[in-house]
């Protein structure tokens, strides 16, 4: 089993499941593939049709918005502050991104999103 470490998670690049502090973080199947995804490819920009193709199948290869809404989703169960994104990077006109630079996750959650990077 490989494990990523990043941002005070542990990421099993095997299987997508993370946990935070030894605590196994309560991801679905599909974001465990999602976060699989960007996990064998850490600071590499994937493709969202790539993405789509390889967790839900040939005909949502174009379902842009469906990716979104999952991401969004992934992204409020692993960032402290969802609205600004440390962890995974949207990629303009290309995709998602999981950022091994992200800076680490002190285990205090922001409520607002000044303050933070985008």
């Amino acid at each position: 089993m490989a494990v990523l470490r990043v941002n005070g998670l542990q990421i099993d690049t095997k299987s997508g499941e993370a946990s935070r502090q030894g605590e196994l973080l309560p991801l679905t199947r599909k974001e465990r593939l999602l976060l699989r995804e960007l996990a064998v490819r850490p600071g590499r920009a994937v493709r969202a049709e790539q993405m789509l193709t390889n967790v839900w199948g040939a005909s949502y290869r174009d379902e842009l918005p469906y990716l979104r809404v999952w991401m969004s989703r992934l992204r409020s169960k692993l960032e402290p502050d969802s609205s600004g994104p440390a962890l995974i990077k949207t990629v303009q006109g290309i995709g998602y991104l999981l950022d091994v630079g992200a800076e680490p996750f002190t285990g205090a959650v922001q409520r607002s999103g000044s303050g933070r990077r985008a």
